[in-house]
């Protein structure tokens, strides 16, 4: 009879614990995330930061939380997380155990491999009781977006046409004069009109001052970027390394641009989830916007590129210089870039695929720049 009882006991237990923790598993379980920035490039490390709360008088004995993110997401140092990986997403899965009126806060470290804008909006949620008699499962949206720029490239890997037109870029803004902009004034030299003298300047000197002028407006460039011919999801290739590099070829031209005080300008002829074509702007928030649209691209062709330059010539406004960055070459695209050179634009065009020249060939044609330079100052 006394094993009856213990039986009978212990059955009562289970399932009034089954129904008093598993029917209300879920019941005043908060879930949030976020990452510890909303924008990074390929190639940094991110913190994503869990914080679960149960704000009940009842404990959760087990609670699975499943996930997906972008392939591309590296979580390092997780021994405790299940992954499931695939081409595209990969299932993140944790497990924790709450007590009443308690908050858990989880951080992952993540490697973010690949750049993209993501929206990682939904988590699947599975409490249950002790024994596993009841479970509960629902869907929380959760706002993370995140995006990821392109990776940056190093000055090394830069294509040498990239370089010579630097060179020859910085000569056409070094030798032009801007009558508009005053830097100050300077002793008068042999050559020097009259009507650049600075009296007020001369006369509390005590002798003959100029006005020192500034160089020229930055003239404005606009990247054009050929994402070529990509097969996404082909095994050991397709095009999808070539497409990247490219991306980040024309981010890091971008940047380097920005950073000079240029104005830079955006187009492409690929899909995207963002912006199609940015005009030439300048400063930190327009960087931002030239590197969420290049973010944003998705591998496959929309347009041809000499479409793209067709489309440009009916742009207005001030003459702009052009970096074409692609490796095809047609009659089509040179008869484009002939149309925009004859609307008084420049055009010159990066093969990506070219590596940089060699060290004497560097040397070599950096010698003719300089000496440019110092013919101009002479």
């Amino acid at each position: 009879m006394a094993l009856f009882w213990m039986i009978f006991t212990g059955i009562l237990l289970a399932v009034l614990q089954a129904q008093l923790i598993g029917r209300f598993a879920l019941r005043g379980v908060r879930y949030s995330r976020r990452f510890d920035r909303e924008r990074c490039h390929a190639g940094e490390d991110l913190e994503l930061i869990e914080v679960i709360e149960n704000d009940k008088k009842l404990p959760i004995p087990w609670l699975r939380l499943e996930s997906e993110f972008p392939s591309v997401f590296r979580f390092r140092g997780q021994k405790s997380v299940k992954m499931a990986v695939g081409s595209v997403y990969q299932t993140h899965t944790s497990g924790f155990a709450l007590m009443p009126r308690r908050r858990v806060t989880r951080r992952h470290f993540i490697t973010c491999e690949g750049r993209g804008i993501f929206k990682l909006s939904t988590v699947f949620m599975t409490a249950g009781d002790l024994l596993g008699f009841m479970e509960r499962s629902r869907s929380e949206h959760v706002g993370s977006p995140l995006i990821v720029y392109p990776k940056l490239l190093d000055q090394a890997r830069m294509p040498y046409e990239w370089r010579s037109w630097q060179g020859e870029f910085a000569v056409r803004r070094w030798i032009m004069d801007d009558p508009f902009m005053i830097e100050g004034s300077r002793e008068y030299a042999p050559g020097d009109p009259m009507n650049r003298i600075d009296w007020k300047a001369s006369a509390r000197t005590g002798g003959l001052q100029v006005y020192r002028q500034g160089h020229s407006a930055d003239p404005y460039v606009m990247i054009v970027l050929d994402i070529g011919q990509v097969v996404v999801g082909l095994q050991g290739g397709g095009g999808e390394a070539e497409a990247e590099h490219v991306i980040s070829l024309a981010a890091t031209c971008a940047s380097q641009l920005i950073a000079d005080g240029v104005p830079v300008g955006f187009t492409h002829n690929a899909h995207t989830l963002s912006a199609q074509r940015i005009p030439p702007g300048g400063g930190s928030a327009h960087h931002q916007l030239l590197m969420e649209a290049m973010a944003g691209i998705r591998l496959h062709k929309r347009r041809s590129l000499a479409d793209c330059l067709i489309a440009e010539t009916e742009e207005r406004g001030v003459s702009r210089d052009y970096i074409v960055i692609t490796s095809a070459d047609s009659t089509e695209i040179r008869q484009a870039s002939k149309r925009l050179e004859r609307l008084g634009h420049k055009v010159v065009t990066i093969n990506p695929v070219e590596a940089a020249a060699p060290p004497r060939a560097r040397e070599a044609k950096d010698s003719v720049y300089s000496a440019l330079r110092k013919e101009a100052g002479a």
